[in-house]
């Protein structure tokens, strides 16, 4: 008899070594990461099958506090706290609801 256990599973990689400005709490602890998927023969991650798009994740917040659009990764986006919508680091007030940031 013989069991094969494979699957799908999602891995963290941290694209840059140095640590960027955090926009909530101002603090040099946020990296650049992605998380990509992997097709994986007994837990072990062997094939990348998907690559997922970038994110600012700050380990002070230990959360992601914004993401970078697909084909530039300087420029970087927070959401509203409010409605959720897409803002970019240079707005004071949000241009879906109005709320000031």
């Amino acid at each position: 008899m013989f069991f094969l256990i494979a699957g799908v599973q999602p891995k963290i990689r941290t694209l840059e070594d140095g640590p960027q400005r955090c926009p909530r709490c101002g603090l040099h602890q946020a990296y650049r990461q992605r998380v990509d998927h992997y097709l994986s023969l007994f837990f072990v991650p062997l094939i990348r099958v998907k690559t997922g798009d970038a994110y600012l994740f700050c380990r002070h917040c230990q959360k992601p506090v914004g993401h970078f659009p697909q084909g530039d990764g300087t420029v970087w986006r927070t959401q509203c706290s409010r409605c959720g919508g897409d803002l970019k680091h240079e707005y004071t007030y949000c241009p879906h609801c109005g709320q000031r940031l």
